[in-house]
């Protein structure tokens, strides 16, 4: 063997002891557990937050099918498992359907269903709590108060002032989304937080 060889030093190939493996899969799952939470909060809020979006594109087009129809047409939330078969309001319920009510003098005195949503999935991540658990818009875009809306629990109230709302909470976390309807229809979305005594403040 040349000398040159003969006096470079041996570099023997050396891995991870198994104290070494242990030590960091234990590091590992401190961290995991550390970080599960904040993850677990940030999913239920994000879900919140995109059941807010397709609540307020809802009741948008529940008005703009008032103006389309030009006649009242109501929003309701609904509890109903096949809300276009058997629609009843409930103004915590997680579906909602939209419906074009009667005109004066009509033949018929049902409301025609015009569409039917919600969600289900992550269902439990979310929960809804309406102002009024019916939605009355005119052929202008304004909400109107009825009590008379031909679908039961759905009737529609509006505060002379703030119109009506609905709060979104997430199952986790503090943030909660609302959706506001003015008395003149118009519809604004907003996150912020809810005191104990049910005031709730936007960011």
């Amino acid at each position: 063997m040349p000398a040159v060889m003969r006096d470079l030093p041996q570099v023997r190939a050396r891995g991870f002891t198994l104290i070494e493996l242990m030590v960091t899969v234990a590091v590992m799952a401190v961290l995991a557990a550390v970080a599960m939470p904040s993850f677990s909060t940030f999913m239920a809020e994000n879900r919140a937050k995109s059941k807010a979006a397709q609540l307020a594109a809802a009741v948008q087009t529940a008005q703009f099918e008032a103006s389309r129809r030009n006649r009242e047409v109501l929003f309701t939330f609904t509890s109903s498992i096949k809300p276009s078969a058997s629609l009843a309001g409930d103004s915590s319920g997680k579906s909602w359907a939209s419906a074009a009510l009667p005109l004066a003098g009509s033949d018929s005195d049902k409301p025609e269903i015009i569409s039917v949503g919600g969600f289900t999935e992550n269902s439990a991540d979310v929960e809804v709590a309406a102002s009024s658990a019916g939605l009355c818009f005119l052929p202008d875009g304004s909400l109107k108060v009825n009590s008379s809306t031909g679908v039961s629990g759905a009737s529609c109230a509006v505060n002379s002032t703030n119109g009506a709302n609905v709060k979104l909470y997430a199952s986790r976390g503090g943030k909660v989304w609302r959706v506001s309807i003015s008395p003149m229809g118009k519809i604004s979305t907003c996150v912020g937080v809810e005191d104990s005594s049910g005031t709730f403040s936007c960011s």
